[in-house]
This record gives structure tokens, sequence and C-alpha cells, in this order.
């Protein structure tokens, strides 16, 4: 099933890509289910909050949006190389990857950015165990910063098959991971560690600097009118206020 699902992220960005892309058309990448940013990507039954807001963005800056899921493993690669306009999905902030891309500020900034443990066993030992986490996701870029034994999967519920497999001793993950967890049996949520994240941002290559000036505008403008607050409480449950005046200045994290 994971090859067939690299495959169907690769043949619909294939056949994207067949197309030449007008200039009001806008490519937006997501990295796979993640509740509560994304739900059933790649279909006709896509939700969520990463969903509602690139639909606001697209009605308001008069894109043609076209959407495709692809695997997490090449989607901040594919941005770079020019292959989507936008990568979404609940992405967190961070140095390696601003390396690569550029971040509008971010739409989502929360207290807690902590990742969690998930074992079958309440008493491992963190430092030492095999550690399962979501491939090029903030989860193992922390792990691998403590040193620790990380083993990459394509989604967390891959991760979470490798426990309960015996391949790993813990996983360490979102709170998505977390809901996973608790729907099969002998799984235990057994501590937490921060990912270090600046918060929820929208990708965009550094070759279209003009595109993130549009996306943080329209992102200001959302935050200020509390659009982007009702999509906070429906997706998140609490309305975060108008985020993006929190931002130290548009391009600050660019």
């Amino acid at each position: 099933m994971k090859g067939l699902a690299h495959i169907k992220g690769l043949a619909a960005l294939l056949a994207l890509l067949a197309g030449t892309a007008s200039a009001d058309t806008l490519r937006i990448a997501t990295g796979g289910h993640y509740p509560p940013y994304i739900y059933n990507p790649g279909t006709e039954r896509t939700t969520g909050l990463d969903k509602d807001l690139m639909d606001e963005i697209c009605t308001r800056g008069g894109f043609d949006c076209i959407w495709v899921d692809l695997p997490m493993g090449d989607i901040f690669q594919a941005l770079a190389r020019g292959d989507v306009d936008v990568v979404t999905g609940g992405f967190g902030y961070s140095a390696d990857r601003e390396a690569l891309v550029d971040f509008t500020c971010p739409y989502v900034l929360r207290g807690d950015s902590n990742g969690h443990f998930i074992a079958k066993n309440q008493q491992v030992d963190l430092i030492t165990s095999r550690i399962g986490a979501l491939d090029q996701s903030l989860f193992q870029d922390a792990m691998e910063r403590a040193n620790r034994d990380v083993r990459a999967y394509p989604t967390e519920a891959a991760a979470l098959d490798a426990l309960v497999a015996g391949d790993v001793d813990v996983v360490f993950g979102s709170g998505n991971m977390v809901d996973l967890a608790q729907s099969r049996d002998g799984l235990y949520d057994v501590g937490g560690y921060p990912t270090f994240s600046g918060g929820s941002v929208l990708g965009v290559s550094e070759d279209d600097p003009s595109l993130l000036v549009v996306l943080d505008t329209l992102l200001a403008e959302l935050s200020t009118d509390g659009t982007l607050g009702q999509i906070h409480l429906r997706w998140l449950g609490d309305d975060l206020g108008d985020v993006i005046a929190r931002c130290p200045s548009l391009d600050a994290l660019t």
C-alpha cells in the first residue's frame, strides 16, 4: 500500500505538470493525511484547517487552485524544484527547511509544540531506544538533533505499524499519532519532547518572492478580519486571535 500511495502521488504530480500553469494557477501540495490540518488529501473529500485556509486564499487572490498529494520525503524538494507553488498541511517552520524554501508568517501559533512518545512498554528507555518518526518531519529532526537512533517512515500510521511489529521500540510524533495509537490496544503515551517549531506556515519556492508577498498579504487580511480566527475555532477549538499581527514582519521567516 505504501508503494501504491507513492505511485499515486507521483502520477498526480506528473498529470498536474503535463499542462502549462497559467499565471493565476496555484499548484498546492500536501504531504499526506495530517489532522486537523488535512484530512483525505488527494481526494474530493479533502477537508481540514489548511483546506479551508487555502480555499479562502484562492478565492481572495483570484487563483485557479490545483491540489496534489505528495510523499512527505519529497514535498520540500518538489517545492524547491518548482514542481509545485505552495506546500501546506500543518508544516512547522524550521531553519533546516528554510534553507530549502521560503515561508509565510505562521498562521497557527500555539505555546505547546511538543511531540509525543508512544510505546508498548510504559518503562521504555527513551535514550537508547530505536525511535520511529514521520519522514522529513520536525519530529524526525528533533530526535536526530538529540542524537537518538531514528528510523523514518512515510506516514505516522506506518511508524505505528513498525512499533507494533517490533521494528522500533518507540515512536515520536504529533497529536494525530496519539489519536491513531488510541485505536490500537497496548500502546501508551509515555512522554513529550519539544520539536522547536516556529508555528505552522505555508512553504513557497525561493524563486517566487512575489507569491510569498501575496500570500503574506492575504494571510494578514484573513487574520485582521477574523476569518482566520473562525477557521481556528472550527478545527482547533480555539480562536487564536490575530496571529499574523504577532509576526515580527511579513518577511520575518525568509
